[in-house]
């Protein structure tokens, strides 16, 4: 059974370098042109809208919007005109809300996220803007600068960790606080001359990288642990035997 501890060990180590590495998953929400293997564009990730807004009675009411199955609507992207930025559109709320990610290349040929912006429109077909004060019926505007997801051009950014976008410039009485994107990844700039298999090498941020080096200690503890018990069961068993051999002699 000692012998055998040798092979265990490296049996254990495999098992957690296997369940901590990283495989890709091909893209899966929004790819540009849809339907077609030559892509100028590839992102998948989660969103959620939080919007602020003055009800009938003056107190103000907060509005969570994920995009999801029932606030979907569609979505396009823009990879034409001009060719160093790459727009994607993402349609919520029947049409009535519209958000877009704005990316664009330098002249280093590096990518990021540049701008968020769109609209939100209140009406009476809207289920998360309820009881809001007159006065608030139609289009609102908001918009934010910002410089997300850098990376060369052809690579791709990664981030699960939650990002938070704040700084839009809104009216008073609507406000969107925040757009949420979290599992997130993106190649803004892929290459449409070629057929697009998988995302290019991946950029990961800063967020997510702290968190896998927060759990190396803790996949080699545990892996130290469980040899320690194989060791000392082991090592039990084997003396058992040998007490018994001399009781038998």
């Amino acid at each position: 059974m000692i012998s055998n501890i040798p092979a265990i060990f490296l049996l254990i180590v495999s098992g957690c370098l296997i369940s901590s590495s990283y495989s890709l998953s091909p893209p899966s929400n929004y790819t540009w042109p849809q339907n077609s293997k030559k892509l100028c564009f590839a992102a998948e990730f989660d969103l959620v809208l939080n919007v602020d807004y003055l009800k009938s009675d003056g107190a103000k009411a907060s509005a969570k919007i994920p995009l999801n199955g029932s606030t979907y609507e569609f979505y396009r992207v823009s990879c034409s005109t001009p060719a160093t930025v790459h727009e994607l559109t993402i349609s919520m709320l029947n049409g009535f809300t519209n958000i877009l990610l704005s990316f664009s290349v330098d002249a280093k040929n590096m990518t990021s996220l540049k701008k968020i912006y769109g609209y939100i429109t209140f009406n009476d077909k809207q289920t998360y803007f309820t009881d809001y004060a007159p006065g608030l019926d139609g289009v609102h505007p908001f918009s934010s600068n910002v410089s997300l997801f850098e990376t060369d051009r052809g690579n791709s950014y990664r981030c699960d960790t939650k990002t938070t976008v704040t700084g839009f410039n809104t009216t008073s009485n609507v406000t969107v606080t925040s757009v949420e994107l979290e599992n997130l990844r993106v190649q803004a700039f892929a290459d449409d001359t070629k057929d697009f298999s998988n995302y290019g090498v991946e950029k990961v941020c800063s967020a997510d990288a702290d968190k896998n080096s927060n759990l190396i200690p803790i996949i080699v503890g545990a892996c130290l642990a469980v040899l320690v018990v194989v060791v000392l069961v082991a090592y039990l068993i084997g003396r058992r035997r040998n007490r018994n051999g001399y009781q038998s002699v």
